[in-house]
Order: C-alpha cells, then structure tokens, then sequence
C-alpha cells in the first residue's frame, strides 16, 4: 500500500483557534502531521454600535456583502441577539466569497444568491458593477483591517455603501516561543499562512531572524493577497493554490511534494 501523499510532512497551521482543526483534518487525511499554533484570533469590533444599527436596517439596503465566514458569523450572532428579525434578510440579495464562506450562509438557513467564481474582493467588485450598482445601497460587514477595495470602488460606481467593523483580528498571545522553538529546532518542515494578517504576525513575532528562521521551510499561502504581504516582508512563497481554499492549498502541497503525480 502506498503511502499518503503528504506522509512525513509537518506543517504548521497558523489559523485562528477555532477555525483551524478544519485545516487540521484535511492536512491529516493526507499523511501530514499537523501542527497547530495560532498566529491570530477574531475578537468583536470595539463596539457593536455601527454594525447594530446598519442590520436596524437592513431592509434598507439592497446588497449585502459576506467576504468571510467570520463576517457571516458575527452577522448572524447579532441577528441572534435580536437587533432585527433575521427575516429581514429575505429581501436582501446575499452576495458571497468564496465556498466557505457560502457554506456557513447555508448554516443559517440562507444562499447566496451572487458567488463570483474568483474568491476575491476583485471579482465581487466586477460583478456587481457589469450589472450596475447606481443608487443601489450596500452593506458590507468587514474586518477591522480588511482593504477599502469594495467600498471605495462600489461608491465611485455610483453605489451608497456601509462598511461597518463586524471583527478585528489580533496578534494570538503565546505563539512567539512556540514557533521560534520550532523553527529553530527545524520541527517543521511548511508554514502555511491563511491571511495577510497572519504573515504579519509572523513577522513580527519572529523580528530580524524571520528570514534566517524559515530558510529551512516551505512557505505556503492561500492566495495572491497573502502572497503579496509575504513578499512585501522579504519572504518567499513557494506553494499557492490556483483556487483559494484551504482544500485548493492541501491540493497545492500535494502537487509541490508529489510533482510527478505519484505520492509513494
């Protein structure tokens, strides 16, 4: 019997707490060894005033906007908490990004009705505008540091947008010495990076020796934007999925592991 394709391999996950033993599972199936040490965690914005009192309208607008499952997440916790009937959303076209964040929607009870096939904010900004956003209003839920791509560029297409604070994601405190141990005791062979922020965080935590620290491994991100932040840092990505999914970058380090198709 032939070995799993990812057998041997020790990869660290830098996920949020909660959200990485989806990761952890799909690396495992494979062979690898997974090795989880949060680089972030998602906190509530530092007030909830601006996010309560757009879904106080939400049959207002006619677009809603939901880049991540965190957003879908912190959206319907507050639907939760009564701030408006979440069938005020029965007359809102739900716009998505990406399957993840389409299947958490589903965990409500609710589909999208826009997906753009391109997991980016790019693609949601391009198929909104083909059709004509003027005089529409749009709410979008975003992340504390999320880029003004979509709000900024829906605007000078004519729409009216809220992009309220749905969550902030933060340095996960305890992650320094774990990862500068592990790194020094060459104990990892991938650090895989999910965000932009978690490049950051990686960087910082690791200062001056990051570059020194991860000559020995493979650095894998999710996609083109993670990617970007790592360069910007001096860092070099050698895997990055052509789809944008923590399935498309388990795929992605099967083929980089295993470049003649064969995994024994």
């Amino acid at each position: 019997m032939s070995a799993l394709p990812l057998t041997g391999k020790r990869i660290l996950v830098t996920r949020a707490a909660h959200q990485a033993q989806s990761f952890v599972r799909l690396l495992e199936a494979q062979g690898a060894t997974a090795i989880t040490c949060p680089l972030i965690e998602i906190v509530a914005p530092a007030s909830w005033q601006r996010l309560d009192e757009a879904l106080a309208r939400l049959q207002d607008y006619d677009d809603l906007i939901l880049t991540s499952v965190n957003a879908v997440d912190m959206v319907f916790s507050r639907l939760g908490k009564g701030v408006v009937p979440q069938t005020a959303l029965d007359g809102v076209r739900l716009v998505c990004v990406g399957p993840k964040t389409a299947k958490s929607l589903q965990h409500y009870g609710y589909q999208p009705d826009l997906q753009p096939d391109e997991y980016r904010a790019e693609a949601v900004v391009a198929a909104l505008t083909a059709e004509g956003v003027r005089g529409r209003k749009v709410l979008y839920p975003r992340a504390e540091l999320a880029r003004d791509l979509i709000p900024s560029s829906l605007t000078q297409a004519g729409a009216e947008v809220d992009d309220p604070i749905a969550y902030r994601t933060l340095p996960a405190k305890g992650s320094a010495l774990q990862i500068r141990g592990l790194l020094d005791d060459k104990a990892v062979d991938v650090v895989t990076f999910s965000s932009s922020s978690s490049v950051d965080n990686f960087v910082d935590l690791l200062g001056d020796d990051v570059t020194l620290l991860t000559r020995h491994v493979v650095l894998a991100s999710i996609g083109p934007l993670t990617t970007a932040t790592a360069v910007k840092h001096g860092l070099a990505i050698e895997v990055e999925p052509a789809e944008y999914t923590l399935d498309g970058l388990v795929q992605a380090l099967i083929d980089y592991f295993n470049p003649s198709g064969h995994s024994g």
